[in-house]
């Protein structure tokens, strides 16, 4: 009997593999098949890290939080077996954004990448780039006008800095920050980094269309962003804070969510990861 086992066990291997490899298709084919977009703002804590995934597989990775928690997050949100991500964006380099990235940077193989590329002295910084330059990949330095797509009908417009200012340095990172905004469809979405109104001004100035259905609420609900007429602009349906749970700020302030009254809103410290998904229309939370 045991001999008779002994002599089915390649057939037995050969066939989990096979299964193995079905799996894998369906996956594949199952999600080439959607038109949906997800769009996850992952809980990792006081910081920030938005993952968009595209319907023809790509995906992209906007910040990564203060530390390697993001990574138990793509692996649940990539599908199995996937190491690629074709876009990193970068939005500032404080830590509460870049320690994330970093980590990812190590583990996965990175399309290309999207900062400002400002001058700045951390040790951590330092990581990044000469990860940047050891796995050679190339990097776009963000300005105001630039267009990514990603896929038919999705991508992402940058709405500051004005003008590049890589290489500059700057005593306050956050006034440097990535605005930009997701299009899918008739969907739109407005993430700030840590904006606040040394950026916020600037763009109301501007006059650049500001609207958008959800809003990444600026630095975690600090006092000093989202203002009345920032938010009068953009106008929101849905307020997303990315924002850890009895952090040492006091973020989200009182007096940001007195801003946000009458909008939907969502906070990672509350919620946990907060996920939508969304067709060519509308998004849709999904619990």
């Amino acid at each position: 009997m045991f001999q008779r086992l002994k002599n089915k066990i390649p057939y037995l291997i050969l066939t989990g593999l096979l299964l193995a490899a079905v799996f894998v298709w369906l996956g594949v084919s199952a999600q080439g098949a959607s038109d949906k977009v997800k769009i996850d703002f992952f809980d990792v804590g006081q910081g920030s890290a938005i993952f968009v995934g595209a319907p023809n597989g790509n995906q992209i990775l906007i910040d990564g939080g203060p530390s390697d928690a993001v990574l138990a997050k793509l692996g649940q949100a990539l599908p199995i077996f996937d190491r690629k991500i074709e876009l990193l964006i970068l939005t500032h380099p404080d830590s509460d954004h870049l320690s994330g990235l970093v980590e990812v940077l190590k583990r996965y193989e990175i399309g290309q990448i999207l900062a400002t590329g400002i001058a700045d002295n951390s040790a951590e910084y330092r990581v990044w780039n000469d990860l940047i330059k050891q796995k050679n990949i190339p990097v776009i330095f963000a300005r105001a006008g630039d267009v990514v797509k990603i896929a038919d009908n999705l991508a992402i417009q940058i709405l500051y800095p004005f003008g590049k200012i890589n290489g500059q340095d700057f005593s306050n990172t956050n006034s440097t920050s990535i605005v930009g905004k997701i299009f899918y469809g008739q969907n739109t979405v407005l993430f700030t980094g840590d904006a606040e109104g040394s950026v916020e001004n600037p763009l109301l100035f501007s006059g650049i269309n500001l609207k958008a259905d959800i809003l990444v609420v600026g630095h975690h609900g600090s006092k000093n962003a989202t203002s009345e007429e920032f938010l009068a602009a953009v106008a929101p349906k849905i307020a997303v804070i990315q924002v850890g749970a009895k952090n040492k700020y006091g973020h989200p302030t009182p007096e940001v969510l007195s801003r946000l009254a009458g909008i939907d809103i969502f906070r990672t410290d509350l919620d946990n990861d907060i996920n939508f998904e969304c067709d060519l229309l509308r998004c849709f939370r999904m619990e």
